[in-house]
């Protein structure tokens, strides 16, 4: 086990990024949320479904398992939080946000991957007619819209449907650097973290009648209105705990921690209970504070394996693909109708996500990642 709980901050050369920060935890917290994400993917059931195949303590896997989507909520914080401290940083070293330099940085390190994925998922719709990728879903996600086509009744079936959460962060990415480049006291910045929150809030309480309208919780859940919680949370973090001392005891770390699992296993857990008021209304936000406890917990406690690390780095990967590599899993076991053949087919679609996402991180990704360090500012993490 690798300790490395320190920030770098390191002069450059001219032309290069004059200062550091990494916080290699974080990397070890972005495979947690990817795991989470995995482990709700990979069964995909509730407890009958469990009970079917014969998996002991149906009731419990299921709402485990069913917490494993707030994973998503973990991630949208975490990018929240680093945009907001890396471009605070920027400011003070430089007085002014280089916008054009932010919106390059998140182009080379979002694109290349996110349209490889939207080329398997088009070409995986010719080759199986269960997968459905037809050409406005497809349009829809080129322009980073992906997410808003189920407030239109419009769903589609397909292994890459999942990167509609890369269209809500690109959506945040395209508009928070802007207002922090306006917004020149923190002050302001925390003002505009609690509007979100009224955002989600009021959004989630007008959408609750169309999403029972179309019999599903998908109008709401992916909506990026209904979900600026854990953005909100994120900014406020940033802004709060700038510079600030992140100590934390270890018994501590651990009581967030298993506060932060607690409020997903409850929401996991009442998210079966149909299209539930107090759920989509208040569920949101409980899971929002939720992810927001397992990052405290991470948040400065400088342990960082380094296979850990390296699951961390290549996690954009991971999340793209798993749901690829689980479809390809099932495929080569001939479905997963058994106790036995799921003890074969999670392991296998996990093995199957990690090659991929590496040899992308190593062959797709790495070029770009070069090239984006030429346009920062303030470097995140060595490639």
């Amino acid at each position: 086990m690798e300790m490395a709980n320190k920030i770098h901050d390191v002069n450059r050369p001219v032309g290069a990024a004059v200062n550091r920060y990494y916080r290699p935890e974080l990397d070890c917290l972005r495979f947690f949320a990817f795991f989470a994400v995995f482990t709700f993917h990979s069964p995909g059931g509730d407890a009958a479904y469990f009970s079917a195949r014969h998996i002991p303590l149906a009731a419990l896997v299921a709402s485990v398992t069913s917490a494993g989507r707030f994973g998503v909520d973990l991630f949208f914080l975490l990018s929240a939080y680093l945009i907001t401290e890396l471009l605070l940083r920027e400011q003070k070293l430089f007085g002014r946000l280089d916008l054009r330099s932010f919106y390059v940085r998140r182009i080379l390190r979002i694109w290349p991957l996110y349209f490889f994925g939207l080329l398997i998922g088009v070409l995986l719709a010719f080759l199986d007619p269960r997968q459905s990728f037809p050409a406005k879903y497809a349009v829809a996600f080129v322009l980073m819209l992906g997410n808003w086509l189920p407030f239109f009744g419009v769903y589609v079936d397909s292994v890459m449907g999942l990167l509609w959460t890369v269209s809500v962060e690109e959506q945040f990415y395209l508009l928070w650097p802007w207002f922090m480049s306006k917004a020149r006291q923190g002050r302001t910045l925390l003002y505009a973290s609690g509007g979100l929150l009224l955002v989600a809030m009021v959004s989630r309480i007008l959408l609750v009648g169309h999403a029972r309208a179309l019999s599903s919780e998908l109008p709401l859940s992916i909506n990026t209105l209904a979900r600026l919680d854990p953005f909100a949370l994120g900014i406020a973090t940033g802004v709060l705990m700038h510079n600030a001392d992140l100590a934390l005891g270890w018994a501590a770390r651990g009581r967030f921690f298993a506060t932060g699992c607690a409020i997903w296993l409850i929401a996991g857990h009442f998210r079966f209970h149909g299209l539930s008021t107090g759920f989509l209304v208040f569920g949101y936000p409980a899971v929002a504070v939720g992810a927001w406890f397992i990052f405290r917990a991470a948040l400065g406690a400088g342990i960082a394996p380094r296979r850990l690390r390296y699951l961390g780095k290549i996690s954009y990967g991971l999340y793209v693909f798993h749901e690829f590599a689980l479809y390809c899993a099932a495929k080569l076991l001939g479905g997963v109708h058994t106790l036995r053949a799921f003890i074969v087919y999670w392991p296998l679609g996990l093995s199957l996500t990690v090659l991929m996402a590496a040899l992308s991180y190593r062959f797709l990704e790495s070029p770009f990642l070069a090239l984006k360090e030429r346009f920062a500012h303030v470097q995140s993490r060595p490639i």
